[in-house]
């Protein structure tokens, strides 16, 4: 029976716990965020327009009927009101209209441009999202340090009573030590809040899809070999879609000067119809209609041209946009990866300080307790420790950022979604 409620027990304790990982967060960015969810509305907006502008091309069927009351109505020998009855059917159509021949080739671009600021939307998300996660597992580091530090307090604490005591030390001994302790314990307060309301900023950024309690499930990198800064300009101007997306609204740019000078281009129209017409109620006169016409607009006061010349100054602008994001990538690129390289040896730094504020600390510790130091000395290194070990996990965490800033500035992060 108890190797029954053990195995009860742990397995309850499996299932009842919870990690978010890089790529389960992802997916939830995918599904949940808010951001996406209005890209993915304007992306189907822009799919729609696209198919009404080709729905165009196909023909427009229409029905009519009327009556008319008309007086005088002559008949043999005298006048009076009557009606007349009209029903009728027709179909028009126009099967070349090379304006409407640009204006698909626009709405179609415009669905790629949309997908591309989706891509760019997601790329941030992404970035916003990992980013905070690693935050969470940092600042878990450190409130299991302050933990620590707590423990570590209380022994110092319990070794300055025993002291005093003993008639070995003054009050003020104890009375540093108590008040260390509680400045300890209230520090891992703090950390727990902090972690509370990051935790909250993650949940807010995927809809408050995370259940209470979720823990994060990823490793921080203490280091990664760096990339040459060729291959990784190479990889940005072929990932990033922000670049893509620029790219699409200069090739935009250009069609709508293209669709301007087709205002003055001819277009070919075709109309059917039938209909029927008399004084009963069920006319019996028929008539049928068939017009085929070319309309080639020849001048128009110089409005095309003009308006054409307005447009190919904002194809300048769009030269020039694309050119910024470029150089705007490049410096994001550069900047990224300079950043890596000071924060890895920044982490080199912080190791080793922490490695020499331990076993200070130790040191002081056995010190105090011989008898061959003061208090002050051992809350002193003490302090130190605790400043080296907080300082490694901001290290270690500006490391881990550092490098999901380059998988940012390179387009890498997206890691191939859709």
């Amino acid at each position: 029976m108890k190797k029954l409620i053990g195995v009860f027990t742990l397995v309850f304790l499996t299932t009842s716990s919870y990690a978010i990982t890089a790529d389960g967060l992802k997916e939830l960015i995918d599904r949940r965020a808010l951001d996406l969810v209005a890209e993915k509305a304007l992306v189907e907006k822009q799919e729609l327009s696209a198919r009404a502008t080709w729905r165009s091309y196909f023909p427009t069927l229409s029905l009519s009927a009327g009556v008319t009351e008309f007086y005088p109505y002559q008949t043999f020998n005298s006048k009076s009101w009557n009606q007349e009855y009209s029903l009728g059917i027709s179909l028009t159509a126009t099967p070349l209209d090379l304006k409407k021949n640009v204006q698909l080739k626009v709405d179609r671009y415009f669905i790629k441009v949309s997908k591309d600021n989706l891509k760019a939307v997601k790329l941030n998300l992404y970035y916003e999202g990992l980013s905070t996660l690693f935050k969470l597992k940092a600042l878990k580091e450190k409130i299991e340090i302050r933990k620590k530090i707590l423990k570590d307090s209380e022994e110092i604490l319990s070794v300055a009573k025993k002291k005093y005591r003993e008639g070995l030390v003054l009050i003020t001994d104890v009375l540093k030590a108590e008040s260390e302790v509680e400045r300890a314990r209230s520090s891992v307060t703090e950390a727990q809040m902090e972690y509370s309301q990051l935790f909250n900023s993650l949940n807010e950024l995927v809809d408050y899809a995370l259940p209470e309690g979720e823990t994060p499930e990823v490793e921080l990198k203490k280091d990664f070999p760096l990339p040459l800064e060729k291959e990784l300009l190479k990889k940005a101007f072929t990932l990033r879609p922000e670049l893509k997306k620029a790219s699409r609204e200069l090739k935009v740019a250009r069609l709508n000067v293209e669709l301007q000078e087709k205002t003055l281009s001819p277009s070919l129209n075709l109309s059917v119809s039938y209909s029927r017409s008399g004084t009963s109620f069920l006319p019996e006169d028929n008539l049928y209609n068939l017009s085929l016409s070319l309309n080639f607009p020849v001048f128009d006061s110089g409005v095309t041209r003009f308006r054409s010349m307005a447009l190919e100054k904002e194809l300048l602008v769009k030269e020039v946009e694309l050119k910024k994001v470029r150089n705007a990538i490049r410096t994001e690129v550069l900047n990224a990866l300079q950043a890596l390289r000071a924060s890895r040896d920044i982490l080199k730094s912080s190791e080793s300080s922490l490695k020499f504020a331990r076993k200070s600390y130790k040191r002081a510790f056995n010190e105090y307790k011989l008898g061959v130091s003061d208090i002050v000395a051992l809350l002193q290194a003490h302090e130190s420790l605790k400043e080296a070990e907080e300082a490694y996990v901001d290290a270690l965490l500006n490391f881990n950022l550092s490098l999901l800033q380059l998988q940012k500035a390179t387009g890498e992060l997206l890691g191939g979604r859709k």
